[in-house]
């Protein structure tokens, strides 16, 4: 069993790999942004198809390939064949296939939620998308890793474009990332805070939407077998190609078709052509489709996702699945909530003695419920169940016998009155109720209630009244409008805790349908501390946040307009936060809210992302200790007063948390400082300025500070020297981890142009850091030039009009 061959080798995608390649198609493609690519399709990229190996990185590749030796070995192989099978030494297998899944070292590289299990556990924590896990499943973490299969024209038939393009309804998507701990995702803000938005449409694909394509997938179910272990088929739309998906990866396998115009599909950072009809199948690999200048036409894919095992998903053909957070549907999952308890009822009301009677006095104009009561009054005799009926009307305020039950009574209001009616009396012995009614006991009860009604003559005032309230109340109770509006606030109440599903991990509000029914105004009153550390030692802050037992921390200290955080204290920086609250139990999440390149927080709270930071603050308060931090000690100076202004405006409340673990109540109204109101207006003036590269006027040093005693004072500090690839393992999420590469490409771009003067030094710096440095230098110097060239301009024509 040799090795599979690369999917890069087997494309012919590498440049000059031959010499004698004949070029069928040659495309732009852009990836990312501002790195254009130019890629050669050759007669050998299209006439290659089966399967091949293909990884994100050597890191991903040398951590697939431990695991496999595990794998290979539970499967009967032995040291040479594994060795044969990996392309790999038997030194190498010998040090791996003994051990088990958990104890492989993850490589750099390698998030960490894909070394963990597939399904979610008991707390709901694991990345998955949601698919049910079943006893036979298989789930370690073997089976994350999948090699690239790839057929062409698998679905060779050209109506299956149009159909699908008439047929569906097409929705934006919006732009996610992966938390690289836990799989969980958070939404993609642009830099004002409003939501990112993916270059492409979404859609749900249906049975019947296009039977060509119903076709086409029931011959991929048959082939692969993967009929009961899909989680979700969704379609995306592309419709010329400028429409794109950023590049991303699944924690399941992925069969994706291809309709329509040809497109790019990048594996690993792989191009592979996909034409009208074909098919690949690939597993965990990083995947997306880059923009493509140069086409003009539309493009469909169909998405089928499915796991490597028996994971059964119930109503394949149903869409139970939400396509952007492939999490159970809210709405299908009421469906199965309501006929869940449908079936309870009609299992408690329907008992099979009973059926024949209940049917008779329905047919009398009895409601089903009201004529099961009477029954069981009656103990199945459907003639004294019709008599205690027209009784019971007749005279609400008489008892019936019934029989006593474990469960307390169901249904609405109106029923528990009913089966009030008929609940034993208090002056019921218990004799009485063992003995079953007869004839007499009919006869008895029909004397007294004629001897009552001659006895009791003419109504007094007051019980005419209450009547008449009670009869009011009765017809509250059928009146269609009321029972509307009370049907329509429990659906509502159902919908908003569907909304609030969520185990915390990721964000809140990823999802389309916490979006859609969340809103900080209609969720509970919840109440909020907040805090500011000010210069307060790591001791003294800390006892502060124990006085009022706080088990959940926001940052929300706003950023830069490069989008980094500078703290006065070390000890309060994200990284030593973060670290502090591991420490303590404490969840920490930072969401800056007042960011500069979002013109300060005002601004910022009125975007997406600064309403759903308030959201997630109020969900988390309503199950723990929440509260948010601030910069300053006092809150009067700090822009944690606007999150607090917002909190309370909504009906919640806010507790200010003085230094010495005293509080101070929030009050509505409260009258924002200059430096709040003047902010927005100040960070568009210092953008543009920044634009127009006047923002970074160099400082002209004194002589003083230039001087030899200056310089030699400076070299005799110690440097702070960071470790960059740390710097690159604390990211969260790829957001975090963009900023972080962003900003250790700055300090090494200043560290060359200082040399010894230069404040941070990094050491263990990767290869791609140094790149990027190097592109800011060129950047810098560009731009310099530039500045130089106008102000050259400008002084030559101040000097001719001085001519």
């Amino acid at each position: 069993m040799p090795p599979l061959q690369r999917l890069d080798e087997a494309f012919g995608v590498r440049p000059g790999t031959q010499s004698n390649r004949r070029v069928l198609r040659t495309y732009k493609w852009i990836q990312f942004k501002g790195h254009e690519e130019v890629t050669e399709f050759d007669e050998q990229h299209f006439a290659a198809e089966g399967i091949f190996s293909q990884n994100s990185s050597q890191g991903h590749k040398e951590y697939q390939d431990r695991l496999r030796t595990i794998h290979l070995r539970k499967e009967g192989l032995d040291k040479a064949q594994i060795a044969a099978a990996l392309g790999r030494s038997e030194r190498f297998v010998a040090k791996w296939w003994q051990k088990e899944n958990k104890e492989i070292p993850r490589p750099w590289g390698v998030h960490e939620y894909l070394t963990k299990d597939m399904g979610r556990n008991s707390n709901g924590v694991g990345a998955t998308n949601g698919a049910t896990m079943v006893e036979d499943s298989v789930q370690d973490t073997a089976t994350w890793w999948r090699d690239v299969e790839v057929k062409r024209k698998f679905a060779d038939d050209p109506v299956i474009y149009e159909e699908i393009l008439q047929n569906t309804e097409w929705k934006a998507s919006n732009a996610r990332t992966r938390d690289f701990a836990t799989g969980a995702y958070h939404l993609k803000y642009d830099q004002r805070g409003n939501i990112r938005w993916e270059g492409h449409q979404n859609g749900k694909y249906q049975p019947g939407l296009s039977p060509a394509t119903d076709k086409i997938l029931q011959k991929l179910f048959a082939e692969y077998g993967i009929a009961d272990r899909t989680s979700g088929i969704i379609t995306n739309w592309y419709p010329d190609g400028q429409g794109n998906l950023g590049s991303h990866r699944h924690d399941c396998w992925t069969a994706l078709f291809s309709f329509g115009h040809e497109r790019i599909l990048t594996i690993d950072n792989t191009p592979l052509l996909m034409q009208d009809g074909d098919l690949c199948i690939f597993g965990t690999q990083r995947h997306g489709v880059p923009i493509m200048p140069e086409i003009t036409e539309g493009r469909i894919t169909l998405v089928v996702f499915f796991y490597p095992n028996d994971m059964q998903k119930k109503g394949m053909w149903q869409t139970i699945t939400d396509p952007e957070t492939m999490t159970t549907s809210p709405a299908f999952g009421r469906m199965l909530h309501d006929q869940h308890l449908n079936l309870q009822n009609e299992k408690e009301l329907l008992t099979p003695q009973f059926e024949k009677e209940l049917l008779a006095l329905q047919v009398l104009g009895f409601s089903s419920s009201d004529a099961m009561v009477a029954l069981r009054s009656a103990q199945g005799d459907v003639d004294r169940a019709a008599e205690l009926l027209l009784l019971s009307g007749a005279a609400p305020e008489m008892t019936l016998e019934a029989p006593k039950e474990r469960n307390p009574p169901f249904g609405g209001r109106f029923q528990r009155r009913r089966v009030g009616a008929v609940s034993p009396g208090h002056g019921t012995s218990s004799a009485s109720t063992d003995v079953p009614p007869t004839e007499e006991d009919d006869e008895q009860l029909a004397r007294r209630l004629q001897e009552e009604v001659e006895a009791s003559g003419a109504m007094s005032d007051a019980e005419v009244a209450a009547l008449a309230m009670q009869l009011d109340e009765l017809d509250g109770f059928a009146d269609p409008s009321l029972l509307a509006a009370q049907f329509q606030e429990y659906d509502e109440k159902f919908t908003m805790d569907d909304a609030e599903k969520w185990n915390g991990h990721g964000d809140l509000m990823h999802s389309p349908f916490s979006r859609e029914h969340l809103s900080l105004e209609k969720m509970d009153p919840v109440t909020l501390y907040s805090v500011g550390h000010g210069d307060m030692l790591e001791k003294d802050f800390w006892e502060m946040l124990q006085c009022h037992s706080i088990r959940v921390l926001y940052d929300i200290r706003p950023t830069d307009y490069r989008g980094e955080f500078h703290s006065r204290h070390q000890r309060f920086s994200i990284a030593s936060l973060r670290g502090q609250c591991r420490a303590r139990g404490v969840f920490f999440k930072s969401m800056p809210i007042g960011r500069e390149s979002a013109y300060g927080t005002l601004a910022h709270v009125r975007s997406d992302e600064g309403r759903h930071t308030l959201v997630e603050l109020a969900w988390q308060a309503k199950r723990k200790r929440t509260a948010f931090l601030g910069s300053e000690e006092l809150w009067k100076d700090d822009n944690r007063q606007v999150i607090a202004e917002e909190l309370v405006k909504a009906g919640h409340e806010v507790q200010h948390v003085r230094s010495d673990g005293s509080t101070e109540k929030h009050l509505p109204g409260i009258q924002y400082p200059d430096w709040l109101l003047r902010e927005e207006d100040r960070l568009k003036l210092l953008e543009k300025k920044r634009q127009a590269g006047e923002a970074g006027e160099k400082v002209h040093k004194s002589r003083l500070e230039r001087s030899s005693e200056a310089v030699a004072a400076r070299l005799a500090r110690p440097t702070d020297e960071l470790d960059a690839m740390t710097e690159l393992r604390l990211a969260a999420n790829q957001r975090e981890l963009v900023v972080a590469q962003r900003k250790l490409a700055r300090y090494q771009r200043l560290a060359d142009e200082k040399g010894l003067l230069a404040n941070k030094v990094l050491k263990n710096v990767p290869e791609w850091v140094r790149e990027d440095a190097l592109k800011q230098a060129q950047w810098v110097a560009a731009k310099k030039k530039e500045k130089a060239d106008a102000e050259g301009v400008k002084e030559d024509l101040e000097k001719e009009c001085w001519r």
